[in-house]
């Protein structure tokens, strides 16, 4: 039958407990407050006292660094107390996870849109300025024709360019055409040299005459040449940018940067918003302007229409190296660059066509990629939001079923939904519980064990005489240890007239419970047999009889019965298979009594043995159970016999209770802290004369 525990309150498992919210150290926050306050204190009184001393601004920095500090600590504890829970932690995780990279998205797409439109409109720039080259070209092969046809005069009038690509887009030239030694220029032409350098395939390109840089193409043939150069100034960067989506600015800067003083030379364009007004900003020979301030005004006013036809960027354009016009030479130490404005409605509209095109080709497929895209990031965040409630509810449970085992409740159980991880560790949980559950019992169970364990042993102690008896002229000192709660071992002494004393010794074998009540049982008969006059064979033998009447397991006992007779100085010993006993007489005489003989519980072939030995005055007799001789050290060795004898002849004159002493110092000597396997009893009888 299987016992249930007591029905007490249920014990609260502080192992299993939920762990608490984290909360803010009091020390920590009383600390900090006290802190800031005291040097707030401080920094107010020597700001009243001393404004513009060190001390001042020393205590406003370590306030500064205080309150930093108390800051922290403070978020972080906020931090910890609002992410305590797990479905706040996940919700976070998605934010950072599924909403941050959006931002980031839309910043590197206006990073991507800006250079793309810029250098959209840096390639329009280019091919409108080769066109402009080759309008040129064809101009000066023209002239060049009607140089060796019908004169100088001729040519050069044929080198006027009244308009470029239309009305209303007028460029001012400076021309010359040379025959050999003769030269015919333009008006405002005349300090343009000609270009020698050039060979028959001609020129087309930039070119710098001194600081001021042209657009030039040079046609010869033979001494013959016709020179058309258009300068690269406000004025021409005005014609080119009219009824345009951009407006261009032509810009003269030193290559290297030790041309500038060891500034950074050339334009730099940052694209940015660190500007107010989240225009972006221009570096020119390294230092930052405003995009606005490179030109004051630029080509062309101000765009109007709708908001795309506003927005503007600011990019940059470097062309090739410009040549000398002197000699031909290139022009590395000078860089130019071509800053344009474009529009960005200007530039998608040239792009991709008319308005009306783009909204119901470009725009509508954008429309529908961005459908896709959002039904696609919609399921997404659908399928998250789902696992994400999985996980908290199966975080709950876990998290209520520790609360509940916690709290006593061991028949909670937590209900698994899914066999993943968590519902893996639902299952672990629950198996812990339940083996939680079953060691309570058996905790109970070995308690309540232990309990009566300990009552039987106090009933077995209470059960042997004292330790310290005297009768007549004969004193005996005894110890008792126990190997287990409750012992086999037993000793009685029993007073008989005339200064006569019968002592007895056993050893039930095994232990626990049942050889406590054994051993009980042997110390009621034997009492019962000496009250009724039995005495050492006949004691026995009736002990035995007894015995094998009982129908109990493992009944085999060793036991002596000694019989101490202090008037006529001898001892009567019979023994049933215990171990010899040691008289030791007066003057160091040791004699080990030994009596063969079958224990208590078997059918004997004969009486057992007995036998008389001196027990003059000044005699000590020992006697002890197996648990001393055969008690082991470390290694597995026995005392033994031999040791004990010599133990007893080397303390020969001791008085009994120090003798008793010595065995058991030198017992736990040779043990050096192993439990016995056996219980442990010895008796010391001594005559009172031994101690006068």
């Amino acid at each position: 039958m299987t016992r249930q525990p007591p029905q007490d309150t249920p014990r609260r498992l502080p192992f299993l407990q939920p762990p608490p919210a984290p909360r803010p150290s009091g020390r920590r926050a009383v600390i900090l407050l006290g802190a800031v306050a005291a040097l707030w204190l401080v920094r107010w009184a020597l700001g009243r006292l001393a404004p513009e001393s060190a001390a001042t601004d020393l205590a406003g920095l370590a306030l500064f660094l205080t309150v930093a500090v108390a800051v922290f600590f403070g978020l972080r504890w906020l931090w910890r107390r609002l992410t305590y829970r797990v479905s706040v932690r996940l919700f976070l995780s998605y934010l950072l996870i599924g909403l941050v990279p959006f931002p980031l998205l839309g910043l590197l797409g206006i990073a991507t849109g800006y250079m793309l439109v810029g250098q959209y409109g840096s390639i329009r720039v280019g091919q409108e300025n080769e066109k402009l080259l080759e309008h040129l070209s064809a101009t000066a092969v023209s002239a060049l024709h009607e140089l060796e046809v019908r004169g100088g005069d001729a040519a050069l009038a044929l080198l006027h360019v009244p308009e470029l690509e239309g009305a209303g887009r007028s460029l001012r030239t400076l021309a010359l055409v040379a025959d050999g030694e003769r030269a015919w220029r333009a008006p405002g032409s005349e300090e343009l040299a000609v270009p020698t350098w050039t060979t028959e395939a001609g020129f087309r390109g930039l070119v710098l005459d001194g600081e001021r840089p042209y657009a030039a193409v040079v046609a010869r043939h033979g001494a013959r040449l016709a020179t058309l150069l258009v300068p690269l100034d406000r004025t021409t960067a005005e014609t080119l940018s009219r009824d345009r989506w951009f407006d261009l600015r032509f810009v003269v800067r030193d290559a290297k940067p030790e041309a500038a003083g060891g500034k950074s030379s050339g334009v730099t364009i940052n694209v940015g918003t660190d500007k107010p007004d989240g225009k972006a900003t221009v570096r020119v020979d390294g230092e930052e302007v405003d995009a606005e301030e490179v030109e004051r005004d630029w080509a062309s006013r101000e765009r109007s229409g709708d908001w795309w036809d506003r927005l503007q960027i600011v990019w940059v354009r470097f062309p090739e190296p410009p040549r000398s016009w002197a000699d031909g030479s290139e022009a590395t130490e000078r860089q130019l660059v071509t800053l344009i404005r474009v529009s960005v409605g200007g530039a998608v509209r040239d792009l991709f066509g008319s308005q009306r095109e783009v909204g119901r080709e470009v725009i509508t497929a954008l429309l529908i990629v961005t459908a896709v895209f959002s039904a696609i990031y919609l399921v997404a965040v659908s399928f998250a939001v789902v696992m994400i409630v999985a996980i908290t509810r199966a975080t709950a449970r876990l998290s209520r079923g520790a609360g509940e085992v916690g709290g006593g409740n061991l028949d909670w159980r937590i209900p698994v939904k899914k066999r993943d991880q968590l519902g893996d560790l639902a299952l672990s949980f629950n198996a812990m519980s339940e083996s939680v559950k079953h060691m309570l019992v058996e905790v109970a169970e070995k308690e309540r064990l232990a309990r009566e364990m300990e009552l039987a042993r106090e009933i077995q102690e209470s059960l042997l005489p004292r330790r310290e008896f005297n009768h007549g002229g004969l004193a005996v000192h005894a110890h008792f240890r126990p190997a287990a709660e409750v012992g086999g071992d037993y000793f009685d002494v029993f007073p008989l007239a005339g200064d006569r004393l019968i002592l007895t010794i056993g050893d039930v074998a095994g232990h626990g419970l049942s050889t406590g009540l054994l051993m009980a049982m042997v110390k009621s008969a034997v009492a019962t047999l000496v009250h009724d006059g039995h005495r050492g064979v006949s004691l026995l033998e009736n002990l035995n009889e007894l015995l094998l009447r009982q129908s109990v397991r493992n009944r085999m006992v060793t036991l002596a019965l000694l019989e101490v007779d202090e008037a006529k100085g001898v001892v009567t010993i019979t023994n049933t298979g215990h171990p010899p006993a040691f008289v030791l007489r007066p003057g160091g005489e040791l004699e080990e009594v030994l009596l063969s003989a079958l224990p208590l519980g078997h059918r004997w072939p004969g009486a057992p043995a007995s036998r008389t030995v001196a027990f003059p005055a000044g005699s000590k007799l020992v006697i002890y159970s197996d648990g001393l001789v055969e008690a082991e050290n470390a290694a597995g060795e026995a005392y033994g016999y031999e040791a004990l004898g010599e133990l007893l002849t080397r303390h020969a004159g001791l008085p009994a209770p120090a003798l008793l002493l010595a065995i058991l110092a030198e017992l736990d000597r040779h043990t050096g802290g192993t439990p016995l396997a056996d219980d442990l009893t010895v008796l010391v009888v001594e005559s009172a004369l031994a101690a006068a």
